[in-house]
């Protein structure tokens, strides 16, 4: 599991914009290490950038603070959330791309697993993979427009760059790293406990969502704060990869019945009647899954809730 604060050579007592400086600029630089193979096409190297830049994103709102707790002046946090809103709208081009590539692999897997066929032997299968390959295809030459854009001299690789590089120049009320992760810990746990309760809804997916993405941001603090941490990481972090794979697969199924129905031309949410009877059977067969994946989250966090939030709690210790 990543340990990103020792990779990025972060240390508990030194100044908390002297950490974030590091940490941002060694971030930034993994994500564009994929910049080449996602523009040629790797969907792994686009994955990669992808995750670099999220985990980036989620830094940067760690260090701004909540509103009744900062951990830096209000210029300051103003500039965290501006940068955290830009690397939003890149990643969101890449995440266009990426999260086609995920729904087409969910259909070739239906097709070969329950069918025992290749996609194009179904009509309907067909069609819809036609219509999501069109889709990546109209996302992927804009992706790639935005990260040679970005990589121009003077443009955000550079920008983004020279800002975090200059962040232990500014004036900052004198708080460590270690003190700053006492901070953020709690807000991250408090956050996945206050979602949790979605799971007692099947039918609020967004709340699934929300609770996912709780538990990343909660992820992501333990692997870049971890150098402030007692213990080791690798327990509680396979832990919370496990749900949010959970999590994410009933997103995701979600999305396809959304985007099959888009597919066809037909907007209802809860009527496949015009639908292909190969698509009805993958869409039913979908939400059967998903419902079976609820079944697993909820028992899982039964089982872990409190082992495991206590166990990260004990990281401070």
């Amino acid at each position: 599991m990543a340990d990103l604060s020792r990779d990025a050579k972060l240390a508990p007592d030194e100044p908390l914009l002297q950490s974030t400086s590091k940490l941002f600029f060694y971030l930034w630089n993994q994500a564009w290490n994929h910049a080449s193979g996602t523009a040629s096409g790797d969907a792994d190297a686009l994955h990669d950038m992808r995750v670099n830049l999220r985990r980036l994103r989620s830094a940067l709102q760690n260090f701004e603070g909540a509103a009744d707790a900062p951990l830096i002046n209000n210029r300051v946090r103003r500039e965290f959330s501006i940068e955290r809103k830009t690397l939003g709208k890149l990643g969101d081009f890449l995440g266009t791309v990426r999260d086609h590539d995920v729904l087409d692999d969910y259909l070739k897997s239906y097709a070969k697993d329950r069918l025992k066929i290749p996609v194009a032997d179904s009509p309907g299968l067909a069609h819809f993979e036609r219509y999501l390959q069109t889709e990546r295809a109209q996302s992927f030459a804009p992706m790639v427009k935005k990260l040679n854009r970005a990589q121009e001299p003077g443009k955000a690789r550079e920008q983004f760059a020279r800002w975090a590089l200059g962040l232990p120049g500014i004036a900052a009320p004198p708080l460590s790293l270690i003190e700053a992760s006492r901070i953020i810990l709690p807000q991250r746990l408090d956050d996945v406990r206050a979602l949790s309760h979605a799971l007692a809804d099947g039918a609020d997916g967004e709340g699934h969502h929300e609770f996912r993405k709780s538990l990343r941001r909660l992820r992501y603090a333990l692997e870049t704060l971890g150098v402030c941490f007692e213990g080791s990481l690798k327990a509680p972090l396979k832990t919370l990869v496990e749900i949010q794979d959970i999590l994410g697969e009933m997103q995701d199924r979600e999305v396809l019945a959304l985007k099959a129905r888009e597919a066809f031309g037909d907007s209802s949410s809860d009527s496949s009647a015009e639908l292909p009877p190969d698509i009805v059977a993958f869409l039913n067969s979908g939400e059967m899954r998903r419902r079976r994946l609820l079944g697993t989250a909820r028992t899982w966090w039964t089982n872990h809730e409190h082992g495991v939030l206590d166990e990260i709690s004990a990281l401070m210790a």
